[in-house]
Formats: structure tokens, C-alpha cells, sequence
């Protein structure tokens, strides 16, 4: 067997380790009852798209795609419309494969397999499996199986200290739930393998290729994952146009990168034009800490990677740090492969963040609102390119040490020739000495070969053993030669064998210290979690047989901290078992995720404000003497406040005009006014497009989050009181709600002394809300505290909101999948007269 076929059984025996080790490894993620981090929020966008799946005629209804593409979550920050912004596919692929195959399946063998269940096992499998992407995305580049396997090994153990890496932290239980990550950091690798494939072949003249359609395929995977990997992923495509300074290569490249990036953008548009148009309402958190838009400056960020922080933390050794060193020194004088180098020296350089560059990566398309700490990506998605250059140079190395042995014991074996040589030189003369027939009867050549029959030598019997050992010698240098591949490859493989298993054991010890504790947690969560699990079943089971409306079950900063189930928080699990919840914000781009959190749990009136109609608490908490006891199980009370549900009647003489990032302040100062206690909602205006819906008696700017222009002056909100007071609190009576999919209807009555009032929706404003009085469609404005709100004149009206997928999205996602159908046709058609032509 040759070297190569050796090499490459070994490379996919080592991948096959890494993946059964990962299997063994994670199984207990498999066996997860509740989480207690990101991964609630994930699954609570599953399952909202399993709700539309059920509701919507899925999968044949021509209203299920649109919908399933862009709907309401209505589970976070007084509801938000998700999926215009964030990753949708995977949430689709993950429902839709669950209620056509495995549901199906599972119930065959009648095995009732919850979507949950479903869930934890796709996340698991795709961690698992993540060594098989970066092994394949290693061989399209074209490194050899070995250091392919040893790579796709190692990219499984990178260790930080939750910065939010490809390292498994960021995706177990005890980690941070990154499971939108995780789908798009299987298909990154393959993306930038295929980028350089395509951007290698330059002296292929065309610019649409095989190699340029399977770059733009992973891209868009990846982008759905993620859309901040995919941003990074778009960036990373960069470097590889540097492939080599020809102008002519250069212009090529730049075509190529247009073509994948019109791809791109093609297959994407039915999401990205809609963010582009609906951006002033997806807003910039004042939540989020400062360190992960700004990241942490060159000095942190090199001390992090000469510490081993980034790829070995709580090792004893930095040892995938130092192949990653090596690597990248040996790919900058590699020709070809010297992109990779560029970009993780690129990246690293980007990871040094705002703090380092101030506000020159602004200048990026998207930076400004990017959280770029998570850059780190980047760099660990560069280093999987680097470090099986990095093991292919200690191959080498060995290599040279495995011949240099052989040499070595050859040269030893040939100076003791030569030493015998000496020896039987002075032999020979002795026997020319003794006996001048014997030499003259043989000759030189021949003597060596007769010395054992010279009887008349009276010291042959001595100087044999000499003779025997020139022989052994002779042979064994004869043998050496013959066999000196075969040597070599024992001596390599020996070498590399022990290398390799030291490399190894030193590496996956800090991996299974960390999933050993991980899975000792899971077992004692998964326990405290079945011990009430009764007791929240019987009051989850409750709250469905009453009206809906949010519920509060307290928040990070208070009692909710502490009340949990198992190892997560009421208010976690209170919103995938189907309720909508206040106080928690596992997302911070809804314009209401700011102003929530000005909710005082002592006032009745906040309660109202947020319609938070039911209270989840543990025993003994004090509440509004309006908060009524309904039930108690076991450890869970639950409280009723009388609301005025989903609707109310407002007056608003005043407009605000404002960004997405100022009108904060303003808010929380008008949340506790007087004004607001009167029912006076200011006009809220990010776009200054909404039309006069009444009388407006002021109008100011913010220019800042403090400071406001008005007509000509400029004041101050704390200063300068900002607000007027109605003439008269609105006197108003909800007659009747109603709640059906996804629309919202009350029949309301509207007092006489309210000639400009409004009709107040307590749901997030966002434009795809579509709004009708009496049946008729009708304009509508966002209102304090960043509601939807209709106008409405005296007497008793129907008042319906309905959140419907924008027109532009779903004109251009059938319009996708048109072209996309035309296109497959054509392909199939071309394909078949290929075949006859043959």
C-alpha cells in the first residue's frame, strides 16, 4: 500500500473519530427539557413558524410561504414582525421537514416526537457533523485528506472564554445558545472554499462558472443562517481578488465577485430590500453593552491571541494557536494560497474594532449598527484555512527527520565498512607476506572471497570473524537501500502517530472538561425541571382557557431572576408555551424593547399601558391592590389585573420627530408625566412621512437624545418641560375583543368630548400592519410609547388590525421563485438534448 492511499485512509479515519467523538461527546444536548440561555429565543421563532405552519394551509395554501417569510412575533417586546429582519430559512427548513418527515415518521412507529425534541436534535447533529463541512471545504482548496481530518479535529475543540466563537460555548447548554450562528458556520467554510476555487482559476476567461454558482449558493446559505456571519462571510470574499498583480487576473477576479455577489443579492432580495426600506423601525439598542459594538482594541485583542485566548483557553498549551501561527507564515509565500493568510490577518485587524479604528470601519456598508466583537469569527473561519498548512509543514518536517535517520544509520553502517575495509587491507598484505603463490594464483578482486580456503594462513581462523562482519555489513547496507521507502514511512508514521495523539490528548481535555460539566448540569436541570414540570403544565393549561393578553412573570433585574423552573426563568418559558411576555428581551430591535423597560410593577397604570392582564409569580410578592389572586400550582400564583386589553382611546395634540436612536429619553420622561396619565399619546415620527391625522397644537425635533428644536430655539427635555396637556382625558368603552390569527379587532365606543381622538393598538408599530375603521382601510400613525394608533370621531366603531407580509416582499418572492422555476426547466430541457445528442 502507498503512502498517499495510507494517508488518505488515515484522513478519513481521523474524521470519522472526530465525529463519533462529538456524538458521544454532545449526546446530552439530545436530552434537554428546558434551556436557560439564547436558545429559548430561537425556539420561540420555530415555534411561531410551526404556528403559521398550522394556521395558514401549509405547505399548499398560496398564503403560507409569504407568511411563513414574514409574520408577527408576538412572544417579545410587545411583539415585533421578526423575520423582515432576522434569519427565517432556518426556522422554515426546521418546521417544514419536521411536519412532512419526521413527525410522519416518528408517529409510524407511534413515538410521539415533540418539535422540541426535533430541535434539540438538528442542533446537535449539525455541531456534530460541523468536522465534515471544514473537511470537505479543505479538500475543494486542495489539501490533502490528512490535514484536512486533523484540521476538521481541531476546529471542533476551540476553546474561549465565551467570546462568542465557533467554539462550542457558544452553542451548549451551559453556553450561550447560538444556535442562528451554528447554521451559518457550517456552510462559511465551504463558501470561502469555493471563492477561491473560482477566483483561482483565472486563467479561465469565463466569469460565470461552476465554481462561482457554488460560492454564491453557500454564501446565501450562510446569510440565511446568520445575516452577521453572512455580512462577515460577503467581507471575507475580498482578499482572494489579490490572488496575483496581474491587471488582467485583477479585472477577471473583480467580475467573478460581481457575478457571486449579484447571486447573492438576487436570491436574497425578497429580505434585503425590505430591511433596506423598513430600517428607521429595526432600531440600535442602549441595552446592548458598549464592548460588543465596539469591540476590544489591538492591545486586548493580541494579548487575547498570544495568550491562547482565542483558540486554546484553560489549556496548558497554546498548541492550535501555534499551528495557526505556523500556518499563517507558511501560506505568505504560497502563491496561491496566500489570500487566507491576508485574510485572517484581515480580520484580525477588524477585530480590533472601534475602539482601535474609531469610526473608519463605518465606512462599511452595515458597520455601524454591527456588533463587532463577533468578528472573532472572522479570524477562527481564516485560521481553519491556516492550520493544515500549519500541519502540513510538521509533516514535512517529519518527514525530514525520518530521512535524516536513515541517513544517519546508513553513513554509521558505511564508516564501519570502511573501518573493516582497513582492517582487511592489512589483511591482504599480511597474506602476501606469507604466501606469494596464494596471491599470485588470485587476484585482489577475488581474494576477499577465498580467504576461509587459504590453509596455509596460520591466522585465518581469527581474521574470519573480521571477513563475516564485512559481509553482515555489506548486506546490511544492500538491505537498507532496497528498503529505504519502507523504513521511512515506519519511522514517519511512528513519529506522526506519537506527535499526533499528544497533540490530541492535550487538546480534547479542556472539550471534555467543559461538556463533562455540561452534561452533569443538563442531568440536574433536566431533574429540578420534572419535579414542578405538573405544576406548570396545570397553569399553562389554565391561562389557555383565558382571554389572551401578555402576562408578567417578572423580569432579569428582580424576583424573575430566581423564579424558575429547572434551570430556566418563568419568563423564558412562559413565552414557548405559547404566551406573550413582558420584561425579558432576548432581542433588542423592536422600537417598544427600550421603552418597556420603564414598566414599574408597584403601578396599576403600567400594567394598563403594556396591557399585561395576567401575573405568573412565586408566593409572597407584592403587587397593585387591583392584581387579584385567580389560582395557585404549587409554586406558581397566578394573578388577573383588570386591563383594558389589546385597545384603548387616546388623544394626540402633539408631534415628535425623531430618529430611531432619540427618542429614548423623551419616552421615559413622558412615561412618568402627568400627560400621560390624561391619556395624551404624542405623534412619533422617525420618518417626518406621516400625514396630519388631527389637530396638532406642537410640534419639536429632537436633534439629540436630550435636546429638541422647536420652530427656531433649541431645548432641553429636562429643562424645557417638552409636553402639553389634552383638554380632557378621553372618555372612551371597550365594548368587545377579539383575536384571530394574526388580527387584532375590538368594537369600541368613543365619548362626545372626543372630536381628535385616536384609537390606540398596544402592539409595536411597524408599516405591514395594515388597519381598518368600520371595515375601511385607514391611515395609521405610531404613537407614545411606540404604538399603532387609528383616528376615530364619536359613536361606536370596529377597530381591526391585521399584520399582513409586505407587498414588495411577496411580489419579489414569487417573482424568485419563478425565475427560479424557469431556470430549472431550462437546465432539465438543456440537459435532456445533451443526452440525445449523445
Amino acid at each position: 500500500m502507498n503512502m498517499k492511499r495510507l494517508t488518505t485512509i488515515l484522513g478519513y479515519l481521523i474524521l470519522t473519530g472526530a465525529i463519533c467523538i462529538n456524538l458521544w461527546l454532545y449526546y446530552p444536548e439530545t436530552q434537554i427539557l428546558a434551556d436557560p440561555n439564547d436558545n429559548i429565543f430561537q425556539y420561540s421563532l420555530i415555534q411561531r413558524t410551526d404556528w403559521i405552519w398550522q394556521n395558514y394551509g401549509c405547505p399548499l395554501s398560496p398564503a403560507c410561504l409569504p407568511n411563513l417569510t414574514d409574520h408577527v412575533v408576538t412572544a417579545w417586546a410587545e411583539g415585533y414582525p421578526l423575520p423582515v429582519y432576522y434569519p427565517h430559512i432556518p426556522q422554515i427548513t426546521i418546521v417544514s421537514s419536521y411536519r412532512l418527515l419526521a413527525k410522519p415518521i416518528t408517529g409510524f412507529f407511534h413515538h410521539n416526537f415533540s418539535l422540541y425534541e426535533y430541535y434539540n436534535l438538528t442542533k446537535y447533529l449539525l455541531l456534530c457533523l460541523f468536522p465534515v463541512f471544514v473537511f470537505l471545504a479543505l479538500k475543494v482548496v486542495g489539501f490533502n485528506p490528512l490535514s484536512a481530518a486533523l484540521t476538521a479535529f481541531f476546529a471542533s475543540n476551540f476553546s474561549t472564554d465565551g467570546l462568542y466563537g465557533i467554539d462550542p460555548p457558544s452553542f451548549l447548554w451551559r453556553g450561550y445558545g447560538l444556535t442562528s450562528q451554528l447554521y451559518a458556520m457550517v456552510f462559511f467554510p465551504l463558501s470561502i472554499a469555493f471563492i477561491h476555487k473560482s477566483m483561482a482559476n483565472s486563467a479561465r476567461e469565463r466569469i460565470f462558472s461552476k465554481e462561482s454558482i457554488l460560492a454564491a449558493i453557500f454564501l446565501i446559505l450562510t446569510i440565511s443562517g446568520h445575516l452577521g456571519i453572512g455580512i462577515i462571510g460577503l467581507i471575507s470574499t475580498v482578499p482572494f481578488i489579490f490572488l496575483d498583480a496581474s491587471k488582467h487576473s485583477l479585472g477577471l477576479r473583480i467580475k467573478k465577485m460581481m457575478v457571486i455577489y449579484i447571486l447573492v443579492f438576487a436570491a436574497l432580495s425578497y429580505w434585503i430590500i425590505p430591511i433596506l426600506l423598513t430600517n428607521n423601525y429595526h432600531i440600535i439598542s442602549f441595552w446592548d453593552p458598549i464592548w460588543k459594538f465596539n469591540s476590544y482594541g489591538w492591545k486586548e485583542v493580541v494579548k487575547q491571541f498570544l495568550q491562547g485566548e482565542i483558540f486554546d483557553f484553560a489549556r496548558p498549551y497554546p498548541l492550535i494557536t501555534l499551528l495557526v501561527f505556523i500556518g499563517f507564515f507558511v501560506l505568505c509565500f504560497n502563491s496561491n494560497l496566500f489570500p487566507f493568510a491576508l485574510l485572517f490577518l484581515m480580520w484580525t485587524l477588524f477585530y480590533f474594532g472601534r475602539t482601535t479604528w474609531n469610526g473608519l470601519l463605518d465606512l462599511i456598508p452595515g458597520m455601524k449598527d454591527f456588533h463587532q466583537h463577533r468578528f472573532i469569527v472572522g479570524i477562527q473561519m481564516a485560521a481553519l484555512f491556516l492550520i493544515p498548512a500549519g500541519i502540513d509543514y510538521i509533516l514535512w518536517l517529519i518527514q525530514r527527520i525520518s530521512r535524516l535517520v536513515i541517513q544517519l544509520e546508513n553513513l554509521k553502517c558505511k564508516m564501519q565498512n570502511v573501518k573493516l575495509q582497513l582492517k582487511i587491507k592489512n589483511l591482504l598484505v599480511s597474506f602476501v607476506k606469507h604466501d606469494k603463490i596464494f596471491a599470485d594464483r588470485i587476484g585482489n578482486h577475488v581474494l576477499t572471497m577465498s580467504v576461509s580456503d587459504n590453509k596455509h594462513n596460520k591466522t585465518s581462523d581469527d581474521n574470519t570473524t573480521h571477513y563475516k562482519n564485512l559481509i553482515s555489513c555489506e548486506q546490511e547496507n544492500f538491505i537498507s537501500e532496497q528498503s529505504n521507502s519502507s523504513l521511512k514511512n515506519i519511522i514517519f508514521y511512528l513519529i506522526f502517530f506519537v506527535l499526533i495523539s499528544t497533540l490530541g490528548y492535550f487538546t480534547i481535555q479542556q472539550t471534555i472538561s467543559y461538556a463533562k460539566l455540561n452534561n452533569e448540569w443538563i442531568k440536574q436541570a433536566n431533574s429540578a425541571y420534572r419535579y414542578d414540570y405538573q405544576n406548570f403544565k396545570n397553569l399553562t393549561a389554565y391561562l389557555d382557557n383565558l382571554p389572551q393578553a401578555r402576562v408578567y412573570a417578572g423580569r432579569p433585574g428582580n424576583w424573575g431572576h430566581d423564579f424558575r423552573l429547572g434551570s430556566s426563568q418563568m419568563y423564558m418559558l412562559m413565552a414557548i408555551a405559547g404566551f406573550d411576555v413582558s420584561q425579558f428581551l432576548p432581542e433588542t430591535w423592536s422600537p417598544m424593547s427600550e421603552n418597556e423597560q420603564n414598566f414599574d410593577e408597584r403601578l396599576f397604570s403600567d400594567y394598563d399601558l403594556l396591557n399585561l392582564h395576567y401575573i405568573v409569580s412565586p408566593k409572597n410578592q407584592d403587587f397593585p391592590k387591583e392584581a387579584k389572586l385567580l389560582n395557585s400550582f404549587g409554586p406558581f400564583e397566578l394573578r388577573e389585573v383588570p386591563t383594558n386589553g389589546w385597545f384603548d382611546v387616546i388623544s394626540a395634540p402633539m408631534k415628535v420627530v425623531t430618529d430611531k436612536t432619540n427618542f429614548i429619553n423623551i419616552v421615559h420622561l413622558w412615561h412618568r408625566s402627568y400627560a400621560r396619565f390624561w391619556k395624551m399619546h404624542p405623534v412619533i415620527d422617525v420618518q417626518n412621512t406621516f400625514k396630519s391625522i388631527g389637530k396638532i397644537d406642537r410640534e419639536i425635533k429632537m436633534i439629540d437624545e436630550v435636546n429638541y428644536k422647536e420652530g427656531n430655539e433649541v431645548k432641553n427635555i429636562f429643562s424645557d418641560f417638552p409636553f402639553i396637556f389634552p383638554e380632557a382625558t378621553p372618555s372612551s368603552q371597550i365594548l368587545k375583543e377579539e383575536v384571530s390569527k394574526q388580527t387584532y379587532k375590538a368594537e369600541i365606543k368613543v365619548g362626545q368630548n372626543c372630536d381628535s381622538c385616536l384609537a390606540i393598538f398596544k402592539m409595536s408599530f411597524h408599516p405591514d400592519w395594515q388597519a381598518k375603521v368600520d371595515g375601511k382601510p385607514t391611515e395609521k400613525v405610531a404613537v407614545f410609547p411606540f404604538y399603532l394608533a387609528v383616528p376615530v370621531t364619536p359613536g361606536v366603531h370596529t377597530i381591526e388590525f391585521t399584520y399582513q407580509p409586505g407587498k414588495i416582499k411577496v411580489i419579489l418572492l414569487f417573482g424568485e421563485l419563478i425565475i427560479v422555476t424557469c431556470l430549472v426547466f431550462l437546465f432539465i430541457k438543456k440537459s435532456d438534448q445533451n443526452r440525445i445528442t449523445i
